[in-house]
């Protein structure tokens, strides 16, 4: 009796049982919901190689030119009529501020408009044209972000598009320094973050927003480590672009190399054109050359002079004025930075470089 008792119920159970649906799993769910919001974001940027030739070493002399180099990375629709938010090194630079998008499923891509960029926060607004309201993520729907809640990752690494991963959210408020410099309040996650994900959404398992794809921490025996830009700096960075574009021409924010050179530390500076590098006996585009320093500034107090060359700041070549190295960013009165300085000078018909580092310290 016992044995057939048991049968009953079991047999009562099976049939009552509900079967497992594949497409009722929450990522699934999640993903379907994002994913159409998701895209493939390619830029073209030109930049300036340097080979030296090794029987030139002494002179420090370099064989130089430009070549056209194209970028991956993602990106993530805000609105209807076609905002996209992105990491600003993304599209940072890119030729006449035009990238091509690609959209989720879509083979061809379309024209992007670069419209504002950010470096400071590492975030650009792009916009695309259509005659049909797009899918977009309504990023002011933002999670809690709550230490170990689970979190999506959603993007195009390596070029691979429509790819999704899965982890939880690990750390807040991280600080983490890269070649650029350092970059503050960074979340954490063990979700796997590769090249081609940067400016791409993060999202929680309800879909609500968390962050965007920023930054990946990788070396020796390091795995699932990865960074994000949060919501609440993403949604500031989007208003305030919002009424830039509202109330007059959009602008980049970018702050030159120039002037944060002239402001901190009186050094004033130039590209090193055909014209220039002739004059000078060093190859175009080889360093700023310094063509004014001010007097009794910190520059001028470290021994720089008019007509040196700027190399490097920190462990970062410098040759062109758009952008700068982040470490010059939050520089503080007081602080100090090391500066790569060469002086070229003439000995019997022989033009001889010298190379030096000091340390500069801002005003």
């Amino acid at each position: 009796m016992g044995l057939c008792f048991f049968f009953f119920l079991s047999s009562g159970w099976s049939q009552n049982k509900i079967p497992y649906r594949a497409e009722d799993e929450p990522t699934v769910l999640v993903v379907q919901k994002v994913m159409p919001a998701v895209v493939n974001i390619s830029s073209e940027r030109i930049i300036q190689k340097r080979v030296q030739d090794p029987f030139d070493l002494f002179f420090g002399r370099y064989y130089s030119y430009k070549e056209r180099v194209k970028s991956l990375g993602s990106g993530v629709l805000v609105s209807a009529e076609g905002y996209i938010i992105t990491c600003a090194h993304v599209v940072e630079r890119s030729i006449e501020r035009k990238v091509q998008v690609t959209l989720n499923e879509k083979k061809s891509a379309v024209e992007g408009k670069v419209l504002i960029i950010d470096p400071a926060v590492d975030l650009a607004l792009l916009k695309i044209e259509s005659k049909t309201a797009l899918p977009f993520l309504d990023i002011q729907s933002s999670s809690p972000t709550l230490l170990g809640q689970t979190v999506i990752v959603l993007g195009n690494p390596v070029g691979y598009q429509n790819s999704v991963s899965k982890g939880i959210l690990s750390a807040m408020d991280r600080t983490i320094e890269t070649d650029e410099g350092r970059i503050e309040g960074l979340l954490q996650t063990d979700a796997a973050i590769n090249p081609g994900n940067s400016g791409g959404p993060i999202v929680d398992i309800s879909g609500k927003f968390v962050g965007i794809s920023s930054a990946k921490f990788a070396g020796e025996a390091i795995e699932g480590i990865g960074f994000a830009i949060p919501a609440k700096k993403v949604n500031i960075f989007y208003q305030e672009a919002l009424s830039e574009i509202k109330n007059g021409t959009p602008s980049q924010k970018t702050v030159t190399i120039e002037q944060i050179l002239a402001k901190k530390f009186g050094l004033h500076v130039q590209e090193i054109n055909r014209e220039l590098a002739e004059a000078f006996h060093v190859q175009e585009g080889m360093g700023l050359l310094i063509s004014d320093v001010e007097p009794n500034s910190p520059a001028a107090k470290a021994g720089i002079k008019s007509g040196m060359i700027l190399l490097a700041i920190g462990n970062r070549r410098v040759d062109e004025l758009e952008s700068y190295p982040m470490l010059l960013k939050d520089i503080k009165s007081g602080e100090g930075v090391l500066m790569t300085i060469m002086v070229v000078r003439e000995s019997q018909g022989f033009f001889l470089s010298q190379t030096s580092t000091v340390q500069v310290f801002s005003r």
